[in-house]
């Protein structure tokens, strides 16, 4: 068998080739391919060859084959392999064959330390660089004599004064060029530079040194490029999900389907298009997804002309809502419902006349050309309880008739004054005759005389007639003495009706005692019982006349055809029928019963489409106005007369009290409230109308968001906080800050107010410091999260925060310095032509203008106290280094060393000492982290300057002498100080642990800088653009003590844990300390499990306090598994501001309930205090807030 399992005559190997022919040359494949006529064998060979007798191979006879032949097939030793030969002789003579390949010395190379990303990018760099190296065939054909090529280039290189290769002088003209470069021109390197360069290129330990360091730190800056990259997509993509998972809500079941339906694969439900809309909505409940300043959602089929208007009607109207705000600035009453009523009369369309009308009623409901006084919120009380004011109800349907019945007595007399032809007994103008003659020339002739001959006539005048129409009128007096006079005539059949008409008349038309009513519904009875409308004796009239009079049978509620005229007629004679005013007349009796209720959904039932009939006269809107559906009135409006009328129909009513607004985070314009009750979205719907000219005119925008406020009697924090956020969104959208706020003059630094800071007392913020808080530093604070910086500024300039203003600078200040290029100029760009361009303005450059800012507040005494001498001591610093930075970009090597070495944190760099230096870097710790930020950049600009003040001292063309070898020695010491002191920097910065410190022993304890200063200002910035804190004013009792602060309270297992973990790492440290104060703190928080998910946030600002008081130990779940319980003992309380940002609101505690015993700890800002509670709680108390702002987060420590 051979080796390979063949069954044929072994393979004989040819003279002159090898038994295995895997590097054979060409020529010997090609002549053994010639000699064969078959197919091929399994070593490529033909069957022919497989057949030649076996002739082994001598040594000698290997001597015919070429060194490269044997090189490249791989034998020195070929004998021949008989069918017998074993598979270990062949493995045998594989590894004699590989022992004449090339060797190298491993021995002399070190170990590589390098990540695999580097080894692959280093493999690349060297496959570029050996495309010299074409020496492989060299290298076997000296292998075959038995030469070591590697080992003879090793020793080669070792032998000094070799010229140098290739590469090497390659090298030394890219080091000669680098250098020239860097010289001036004048400069040129002397005969020793060029030696000593060429020294550097030629020596391989030298130059492998130099390659290493410089690979290293390429693979070392690439990596953290990499790793920030990667840091910052991972943290977005995270960011991104949240926000998803938190403001996006979607039915994927939905969504699902109606892709599937989408693909053409069946699906057994059916999606409709507004399901499909709703199934992807944004969750509005969450802060910052409910924009007011946007379009409101529209119905479907809405017609576009009605989001259209006029400049001239927007300018009057924005007039009169600009005298509104002014007269109620004054507190003075303003004819609202008039002034647009006469606004609306100019215009001759149908719409306008629609408003027109509308707006009369309110103003006969309100009484305004009579009224003297304020009537702002005038109705509010009764009508958020209309169901149970009587009072509102009766004087809404006695308006209403009384506007119906005026309308229909100016109507009659322009018909009668207009008519020439009157008939001669009717000639006087009185009110009987006015009447008269319309009976006789208007229902005359459209009733004919069947109905002149059912009634009862006398001396042909229709007295029923002539009864009902002076009270349609409104004429009841008339009415009154008609009967008196004619008393004779109703003696036979009707000789109560006098009394019946007299007493409706005194009971304001609003029904008739108890026994009158019975009285009467029993002549009524009798009279018309047995008749109905073809009846040759009905009297419809007569009918009519009883039916408002006495409310009788009521199951029956339709006029006659022969008196309902119009949809007014309609209207006012239902609005008589409604008896829920007469206490006694009123019927067990439901079907006997009619109440403003039955009419409004009467009416609802008919809709527009009937009560619009008539295209001359629509009176749809009016009509809802008349009974009191003013909600469903604005709707409609909106919906079908103009945007703009409806804004301004809401405003009305908003400013009587007449309106419901409703309190969901909705875009819809309608809503229904538990209920049942019609509300509107009042900043919604006046938000969405300054979208059209906010940008054009904020002036006026702001006039008509103010109003928002006026919603729930002008009380409510959830429509003022809404009004607070519409017009913050205002300033930021216009940033129109001179026009709203105030003008900053730019000299100065005082400020005049703007129109905003002038009606603050309009949207609740009376208080020219709560304005500031709540308007322009929330602003503010949104711009700086936007990064706006520029804007930031000017606002908190605006509020007079000068404080914030260097504090806010000095962040900004940092982070340029800290981030930009240290070659280029902070105040100045170069120009292309290698020149310097003018210095930037402070509109378009942060530091210039930063500077100016500070040399206006230096200038003034007033602003400078305002700013804590801690800020202003940072802020010069900075400035300082941006003085240096400059000097350092324009190559003033000597300058800015010289200033670097004056800062005080660098000032330990020249000493021999290494302890300085080393307390000099431990230091860091006391300074403001704006300062520390900046450390980096400038030990760089350090390092940058000392080997550039080298360089130019070795590249003098005569060497260096006595006392520039002393500053070489200098700069050498500076260099090794700096790089020491940026290593400690780097491992303080690294392993920074907060240490707690215990003020009373197992009683309280506190953590300094437990949250950085950005931090802290970042949760403030968060807490007040999201958060709407409610005033919690305790009045003091016997079981609360006496509390005045802004608070909320939140329930979040997520960040609880988070700062849970964060404290954890603090307090339960695995070490064991030396300290037995901090070794006594590990032990108390030792079982401690978790914090309270209940976080709490205060904010005391001037005046605010919490009285002396205990905190009680209470049981909650733990913040990592709600489903288990734990106990409070500590209270965790981290001052979000501190030090000189608030004067006062210290906590005292009382160790011995006296006060000479009392411990004040006025915090830090971010530091963490920890005290105990429930039953070995000591007695405390927030100090009063004189001024300033404290912000505090609470939690407890549960076991």
């Amino acid at each position: 068998m051979s080796l390979f399992g063949s069954n044929n005559s072994a393979a004989s190997i040819p003279s002159g080739g090898s038994g295995f022919t895997f590097g054979a040359s060409q020529s010997t494949q090609q002549k053994q391919e010639s000699q064969g006529t078959q197919g091929p064998s399994l070593f490529g060979q033909s069957s022919q060859q497989q057949n030649q007798q076996q002739q082994p191979n001598s040594n000698s006879s290997t001597m015919a084959t070429s060194a490269f032949e044997k090189s490249t097939n791989l034998t020195s030793n070929t004998s021949s392999i008989s069918p017998e030969g074993s598979s270990g002789k062949v493995l045998k003579d594989l590894l004699e064959s590989a022992s004449n390949l090339p060797k190298l010395d491993y021995n002399s190379l070190g170990t590589i330390n390098l990540p695999l990303n580097e080894l692959r990018n280093r493999t690349k760099l060297l496959s570029k660089n050996e495309s010299e190296a074409g020496f492989t065939k060299a290298h076997y054909l000296l292998s075959g004599s038995g030469i070591n090529a590697g080992d003879i280039e090793v020793e080669l290189n070792n032998i000094r004064g070799l010229a140098p290769s290739s590469r090497q002088t390659k090298q030394l003209h890219e080091l000669q060029a680098q250098q020239e470069q860097q010289q001036k021109p004048s400069d040129k390197p002397s005969q020793e530079d060029r030696l000593v360069a060429r020294e550097a290129v030629q020596s391989p330990a030298l130059t492998t040194g130099i390659n290493n360091i410089e690979n290293y730190l390429r693979a070392k800056k690439d990596e953290n490029i990499l790793n920030a990259i990667e840091s910052s997509l991972v943290t977005a993509s995270r960011d991104f999900d949240n926000f998803i998972a938190k403001n996006i809500t979607i039915d994927w079941r939905v969504r699902k389907d109606h892709l599937k339906r989408s693909l053409g694969i069946p699906v057994k439900t059916k999606i409709s298009p507004e399901e499909l809309s709703k199934s992807f909505t944004w969750n509005q409940s969450q802060p910052g997804n409910y924009r007011i300043l946007t379009p409101l959602k529209q119905k479907a089929g809405t017609s576009s002309s009605v989001r259209h208007f006029t400049r001239e009607k927007f300018e009057s109207h924005a007039k009169l809502i600009y005298s509104l705000n002014e007269a109620r600035l004054k507190q003075l009453p303003f004819p609202i419902a008039s002034s647009f009523e006469e606004v609306n009369k100019a215009n001759q369309d149908l719409k306008s006349k629609q408003m027109a009308d509308t707006w009369k009623v309110i103003a006969n409901l309100t009484d305004e050309k009579f009224v003297k006084h304020n009537q702002e919120q005038a109705f509010y009380e009764d009508y958020q309880n209309k169901k149970d004011c009587i009072s509102l109800k009766k004087r809404i349907v006695a308006n209403s008739r009384s506007c119906l019945e005026k309308q229909f007595f100016d109507y009659m007399d322009e018909f009668y004054t207009k008519d020439d032809q009157k008939i001669p007994e009717y000639s006087v103008p009185s009110n009987i005759n006015k009447v008269s003659h319309f009976i006789s020339k208007v229902i005359g002739k459209k009733n004919g005389n069947e109905v002149s001959q059912q009634t009862l006539q006398v001396n042909g005048v229709p007295i029923w007639a002539l009864i009902y129409y002076l009270m349609r009128s409104g004429l009841y007096n008339e009415a009154v003495q008609l009967t008196n006079q004619r008393r004779e005539l109703f003696e036979k059949f009707d000789k109560n009706f006098p009394v019946y008409i007299s007493a409706h008349v005194r009971n304001q038309c609003f029904g008739l005692p108890a026994t009158l009513q019975e009285r009467l519904s029993s002549d009524f009875n009798q009279t018309f019982q047995f008749l109905d409308e073809k009846s040759p004796n009905f009297d419809p009239y007569k009918y009519a006349v009883y039916k408002v009079i006495g409310k009788c049978d009521l199951a029956k509620k339709s006029l006659p055809a022969a008196v309902n005229l119009s949809i007014e007629e309609w209207l006012w004679f239902h609005l008589n029928l409604i008896n829920e005013f007469n206490f006694d007349a009123s019927s067990s009796l439901i079907y006997e019963n009619y109440r403003l209720e039955n009419l409004q959904k009467k009416v609802l039932a008919i809709g527009p489409e009937k009560l619009n009939a008539s295209s001359n006269n629509p009176v749809y809107l009016k009509t809802l106005t008349m009974i009191g559906l003013y909600e469903l009135a604005v709707k409609y409006a909106y919906e079908n007369i103009n945007e703009c009328d409806a804004v301004h129909f809401a405003t009305g009513l908003c400013y009587y009290g007449l309106l419901r607004v409703t309190s969901q985070p909705t875009d819809d314009l309608l809503t229904l409230n538990g209920s049942d009750e019609y509300e509107i979205n009042l900043s919604r719907i006046l938000g969405s109308y300054t979208r059209s000219f906010k940008i054009s005119d904020p002036k006026v925008a702001v006039q008509y968001l103010v109003l928002i406020c006026m919603a729930k009697g002008g009380k409510s924090t959830e429509e003022t906080a809404k009004c607070h956020e519409a017009l913050r969104e205002l300033i930021l959208i216009t940033r129109e800050f001179t026009l709203l706020l105030g003008e900053l003059n730019e000299v100065t630094g005082e400020k005049s107010p703007g129109i905003l800071e002038k009606q603050r007392s309009l949207i609740g913020l009376a208080d020219l410091s709560s304005f500031q808080r709540t308007i322009v530093d929330v602003s503010a604070s949104r711009c700086e999260e936007e990064g706006r910086v520029f804007d930031a500024l000017l606002l908190h300039q605006l509020s007079q925060d000068y404080n914030v203003v260097v504090r806010l600078i000095n962040q900004y200040v940092s982070e340029t310095l800290s981030m930009s290029e240290l070659d280029k100029p902070l105040l100045s760009e170069k120009i292309p032509s290698g020149g310097e361009g003018q210095s930037q303005s402070s509109e378009n450059n942060f530091i210039s203008r930063s500077k100016h800012i500070m040399g206006i507040y230096n200038n003034n005494s007033a602003i400078l106290e305002k700013v804590s001498p801690e800020v202003k001591k940072v802020n010069d610093a900075l400035l300082q280094i941006v003085d240096i930075r400059e000097s350092f970009a324009a190559r003033n090597w000597r300058d800015s060393l010289s200033a670097l070495q004056k800062l005080p944190f660098f000032a330990a760099l020249n000493s021999n000492d290494f302890v300085e230096v080393r307390n000099s870097a431990e230091s860091l710790t006391s300074y403001h982290v704006a300062l520390v930020r900046v450390i980096p950049s400038l030990l760089v600009m350090i390092m940058t300057s000392v080997a550039q003040l080298t360089h130019n001292i070795k590249s003098k063309r005569f060497g260096s002498f006595g006392g520039e070898k002393d500053e070489l020695a200098y700069l050498r010491k500076i260099a090794k100080n700096c790089v020491v002191y940026a290593g400690l920097v780097h491992l303080k910065k690294q392993f920074y642990v907060p240490q707690p410190k215990s003020i009373i022993s197992e009683q309280i304890v506190t953590i300094e800088h437990f949250f950085s200063e950005s931090f802290c200002d970042t949760l403030i910035s968060s807490f007040e653009s999201k958060l709407q804190l409610e005033t919690t004013p305790n009045i003091k009792s016997k079981d609360f003590a006496a509390r005045y602060n802004d608070r909320i309270s939140l329930t979040d297992h997520e960040a609880a844990d988070a700062l849970w973990q964060y404290l954890k790492a603090i307090l339960q440290q695995k070490v064991d300390y030396e300290d037995e104060e901090l070794e006594e703190i590990k032990q108390i928080f030792s079982k401690a499990r978790s914090l309270n998910p209940q976080l709490r946030i205060y904010r005391y600002t001037r005046g605010h306090h919490f009285g002396k008081h205990y905190d009680d130990s209470v049981k909650c779940p733990l913040a990592h598994d709600p489903s288990k319980m734990g106990k409070t003992k500590w209270t965790l309380l981290i001052y979000l501001t501190g030090g000189d940002e608030f004067i006062g609101g210290g906590t005292i505690f009382y160790p011995n309930l006296k006060a000479n015993d009392a411990i004040n700890v006025h915090p830090s800002k971010g530091l963490a205090l920890l005290h105990k509670h429930g039953d070995d709680c000591l007695q405390h108390e927030a100090e009063i807030v004189k001024d300033g702002t404290k912000w505090v987060l609470r939690s407890d420590v549960t076991f």
